[in-house]
């Protein structure tokens, strides 16, 4: 009986396939592995280069320059044939939207990345690189926030003295264009926007455009009514629809120009401290939380009388430290909203640099404005000074078009360290 054939030998076939199997699982691991790594290396190019280059915008041949040199210092060596493109546009994420135009003032820049890596256990399966792209997108100016906006305007009877033509009201006319500037500007619902006007209204009556409050004789007993009111557009984004503004929305409406346009008229005396209260108030009634909160302030003169209340009133009693010192007052509040956060901006319309503040008082049994000077003196350029925050603090010294300080306000307001954003944005 013969012995069965040796089977040395039949086990190097199938351990030469194991071998091209391990090889494949070498490839997948070490090279797929390596090209993903790349390409997260590269990606962090992209992102280093949006950033950067947005910073620069609108300014697009800057942008694009700043952005390739942060590409080229920030891809890594391990990568070869990389090339990155550049593109401009425009993007709903800022709170400044007003005329984007990707070839002239854009408000977002795209970076997109291409490179190549080196295979070398897939070489045996013919492939001797991996193809790796990333893509970056940033906005400047942009928010990481939305934002609410209370605009606080002063309607006293300086802001129609002396009238214009047919009865317009020159100064408040361009106070009110000014206004309309930043809405155009501003991006609903990232920006929304609500507005007070001092003095108040009765707002029991049936005019919706009536006239300031004024008691009888010129004094301010009146003012103690429970009926007075000060705002005239609660906080929201209906300012604008469809990208325009919007014609039948309240802050559309309140600042139509003319003698009798809109439903800010002026008339009544100057208390800066009630204008400020009433902005703070609406911010926390209607504002939304967590989002940051801006005041803009906007007046022509010298406070001259309190909180605007009447000697009966039992929160702001006569004699009180509002009454008598209605500019100190005004600058304590605004330093107090802004430890609690809200960003206050001044405007000085017209003021002078030497007009003192007068308090308020009681004259012959009426509650009347421009008592005395106000003690220690100060003035009303020094007051709006203090109440804006740092930097915020706007002079237009003679009459004339807001449009470019409320212009300012706004890309101040939308102005912020470039982000990244989404590619649908």
């Amino acid at each position: 009986m013969r012995r069965a054939r040796g089977e040395r030998g039949q086990i190097l076939p199938l351990a030469v396939i194991a071998l091209v199997a391990l090889l494949g699982v070498a490839a997948f691991a070490i090279d797929v592995g390596y090209a993903y790594y790349a390409k997260r290396q590269l990606q962090a190019a992209t992102d280093a280069a949006a950033l950067a280059g947005a910073q620069d915008l609108p300014n697009v041949s800057t942008a694009f320059r700043t952005a390739a040199e942060y590409a080229g210092d920030n891809t890594p060596p391990n990568l070869s044939s990389f090339d990155f493109t550049y593109q401009a546009k425009c993007t709903n994420t800022s709170v400044i939207a007003a005329g984007c135009n990707p070839s002239l003032n854009p408000n977002a820049l795209v970076v997109s990345g291409t490179a190549s890596t080196n295979a070398w256990f897939a070489k045996l399966f013919g492939i001797d690189h991996f193809d790796v792209s990333a893509h970056a997108s940033a906005c400047s100016p942009c928010s990481s926030t939305p934002v609410d906006i209370v605009i606080a305007i002063d309607r006293t009877g300086s802001m129609c003295t002396p009238q214009g033509l047919g009865g317009t009201c020159t100064d408040l006319d361009n106070a009110k264009e000014g206004v309309r500037t930043m809405l155009a500007m501003l991006n609903p619902p990232n920006a929304q926007v609500g507005m007070v006007a001092f003095p108040p209204v009765e707002t029991t009556t049936t005019d919706p455009c009536a006239a300031p409050y004024n008691a009888a004789g010129g004094g301010y007993d009146g003012y103690d009514s429970p009926t007075r009111g000060y705002v005239t557009d609660t906080i929201s984004g209906g300012y604008k629809a469809a990208g325009a503004l919007n014609p039948t929305s309240g802050l559309y409406l309140h600042t139509e120009q003319g003698p009798k346009a809109s439903c800010i008229q002026a008339g009544g005396n100057t208390s800066y401290s009630e204008a400020l209260r009433q902005a703070r108030a609406e911010l926390a009634a209607h504002g939304r939380p967590n989002v940051p909160d801006y005041i803009i302030f906007l007046t022509d003169g010298e406070a001259n009388i309190g909180s605007v209340y009447g000697p009966n009133d039992p929160v702001y009693p006569p004699g009180n430290l509002d009454d008598k010192q209605p500019c100190h007052t005004a600058v304590n509040l605004a330093n107090t909203y802004k430890q609690e956060g809200v960003t206050m901006y001044s405007i000085g319309y017209a003021l002078g640099d030497n007009v003192e503040c007068t308090a308020g008082g009681i004259r012959n049994g009426v509650h009347v404005a421009n008592f005395a000077v106000e003690s220690p003196p100060t003035t009303s350029y020094t007051t709006l000074s203090e109440i804006a925050s740092p930097g915020n603090f706007y002079n237009k010294a003679d009459a004339g078009q807001l449009n470019t300080i409320f212009a300012a306000i706004a890309t101040d307001i939308g102005q912020g360290s470039s982000r990244l954003i989404d590619d649908n944005f």
